[in-house]
Protein backbone atom coordinates (compact mmCIF):
# COMPACT_ATOMS: atom_id res chain seq x y z
CA UNK A 1 0.00 0.00 0.00
CA UNK A 2 1.31 3.58 -1.17
CA UNK A 3 1.39 6.46 1.41
CA UNK A 4 0.56 9.69 0.40
CA UNK A 5 3.61 11.04 1.23
CA UNK A 6 5.76 9.00 -1.16
CA UNK A 7 3.65 10.94 -4.18
CA UNK A 8 6.02 12.20 -6.66
CA UNK A 9 8.22 15.05 -5.89
CA UNK A 10 11.05 16.39 -8.09
CA UNK A 11 12.84 17.28 -4.65
CA UNK A 12 12.39 14.62 -3.15
CA UNK A 13 13.44 12.33 -6.04
CA UNK A 14 16.54 14.37 -6.26
CA UNK A 15 17.20 14.69 -2.16
CA UNK A 16 16.94 10.72 -1.99
CA UNK A 17 19.03 9.67 -4.61
CA UNK A 18 21.80 12.11 -3.21
CA UNK A 19 21.46 10.68 -0.06
CA UNK A 20 21.08 7.36 -1.12
CA UNK A 21 24.82 7.41 -2.48
CA UNK A 22 25.93 9.48 0.87
CA UNK A 23 24.89 6.24 2.63
CA UNK A 24 26.33 3.95 0.22
CA UNK A 25 29.57 5.52 0.68
CA UNK A 26 29.73 5.88 4.26
CA UNK A 27 29.36 9.92 4.20
CA UNK A 28 26.59 9.70 6.96
CA UNK A 29 26.90 13.45 8.01
CA UNK A 30 25.45 14.31 4.47
CA UNK A 31 23.39 11.66 4.22
CA UNK A 32 22.18 12.91 7.54
CA UNK A 33 22.34 16.54 6.63
CA UNK A 34 20.47 15.33 3.08
CA UNK A 35 17.37 13.95 5.25
CA UNK A 36 17.34 17.03 8.43
CA UNK A 37 16.53 19.11 4.89
CA UNK A 38 13.99 16.96 3.99
CA UNK A 39 12.36 16.54 7.78
CA UNK A 40 12.49 20.64 8.43
CA UNK A 41 10.05 20.44 4.83
CA UNK A 42 7.98 18.33 7.23
CA UNK A 43 8.37 14.91 5.00
CA UNK A 44 7.47 11.70 7.45
CA UNK A 45 9.97 9.62 6.34
CA UNK A 46 12.92 11.70 6.60
CA UNK A 47 11.76 12.38 10.01
CA UNK A 48 11.80 8.94 10.40
CA UNK A 49 14.92 8.70 9.38
CA UNK A 50 16.66 11.41 11.19
CA UNK A 51 15.24 9.47 14.27
CA UNK A 52 17.14 7.05 13.61
CA UNK A 53 20.36 8.46 13.01
CA UNK A 54 19.87 10.04 16.28
CA UNK A 55 19.10 6.93 17.61
CA UNK A 56 22.01 5.18 16.52
CA UNK A 57 24.57 8.18 15.85
CA UNK A 58 24.83 7.95 12.61
CA UNK A 59 26.58 11.22 11.44
CA UNK A 60 25.42 12.82 14.32
CA UNK A 61 26.06 12.67 17.92
CA UNK A 62 23.64 10.00 19.13
CA UNK A 63 20.70 11.46 21.39
CA UNK A 64 17.98 9.59 22.39
CA UNK A 65 15.68 12.51 23.37
CA UNK A 66 16.33 14.17 19.93
CA UNK A 67 15.54 10.10 18.13
CA UNK A 68 12.13 10.30 20.34
CA UNK A 69 11.12 13.78 19.34
CA UNK A 70 12.04 12.82 15.40
CA UNK A 71 9.97 9.57 15.02
CA UNK A 72 7.15 10.73 17.51
CA UNK A 73 7.01 13.42 14.72
CA UNK A 74 7.05 10.91 11.69
CA UNK A 75 4.72 8.74 13.91
CA UNK A 76 2.02 11.93 14.27
CA UNK A 77 2.99 12.24 10.33
CA UNK A 78 1.71 8.66 9.50
CA UNK A 79 5.35 7.19 8.89
CA UNK A 80 4.43 3.32 9.34
CA UNK A 81 8.00 2.28 10.63
CA UNK A 82 8.36 5.18 12.93
CA UNK A 83 4.85 4.42 14.71
CA UNK A 84 6.39 1.10 14.90
CA UNK A 85 9.26 2.79 16.71
CA UNK A 86 7.73 4.79 18.62
CA UNK A 87 5.71 2.12 20.33
CA UNK A 88 9.03 0.36 20.87
CA UNK A 89 10.22 3.20 22.59
CA UNK A 90 7.46 3.09 24.70
CA UNK A 91 7.61 -0.57 25.40
CA UNK A 92 11.06 -0.34 26.46
CA UNK A 93 11.42 3.29 28.03
CA UNK A 94 13.65 4.62 25.87
CA UNK A 95 14.03 8.38 26.12
CA UNK A 96 10.88 8.28 27.96
CA UNK A 97 8.92 6.40 31.06
CA UNK A 98 7.74 3.06 30.10
CA UNK A 99 4.12 3.17 28.92
CA UNK A 100 2.48 -0.03 27.41
CA UNK A 101 -0.92 1.75 27.07
CA UNK A 102 0.89 3.83 24.79
CA UNK A 103 3.37 1.36 22.99
CA UNK A 104 0.23 -0.90 22.60
CA UNK A 105 -1.67 2.59 20.79
CA UNK A 106 1.31 3.00 18.44
CA UNK A 107 1.70 -0.84 17.72
CA UNK A 108 -1.95 -0.69 17.00
CA UNK A 109 -1.55 2.33 13.97
CA UNK A 110 1.35 0.70 12.47
CA UNK A 111 -0.45 -2.48 12.47
CA UNK A 112 -3.65 -1.20 10.95
CA UNK A 113 -1.18 0.34 8.05
CA UNK A 114 -0.36 -3.30 7.62
CA UNK A 115 3.19 -2.93 9.33
CA UNK A 116 4.54 -6.49 9.62
CA UNK A 117 6.46 -6.33 12.71
CA UNK A 118 3.59 -4.60 13.89
CA UNK A 119 1.17 -7.61 12.94
CA UNK A 120 3.25 -9.84 14.36
CA UNK A 121 3.70 -8.02 18.00
CA UNK A 122 0.58 -7.85 17.86
CA UNK A 123 -0.57 -11.32 16.96
CA UNK A 124 -2.77 -10.46 14.22
CA UNK A 125 -2.38 -11.51 10.65
CA UNK A 126 -1.86 -9.69 7.86
CA UNK A 127 -4.71 -8.21 6.23
CA UNK A 128 -4.23 -9.97 2.94
CA UNK A 129 -3.70 -13.17 4.43
CA UNK A 130 -6.91 -12.67 6.14
CA UNK A 131 -8.73 -12.64 2.97
CA UNK A 132 -6.94 -15.44 1.46
CA UNK A 133 -7.67 -17.90 4.15
CA UNK A 134 -11.69 -16.64 3.72
CA UNK A 135 -11.69 -17.71 -0.08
Amino acid sequence: MAHPYYKPCPELTRCNDLIERYWENKQYEECFAGHMELAQKGYPLAECQIGYFYLYGFGVEKDLEQAFYWTERAAKHGDWDAQYNLASFYEQGVATAPDLEKADEWYRKAAAQGHKLALQKLGEEQPAEKSQKSD
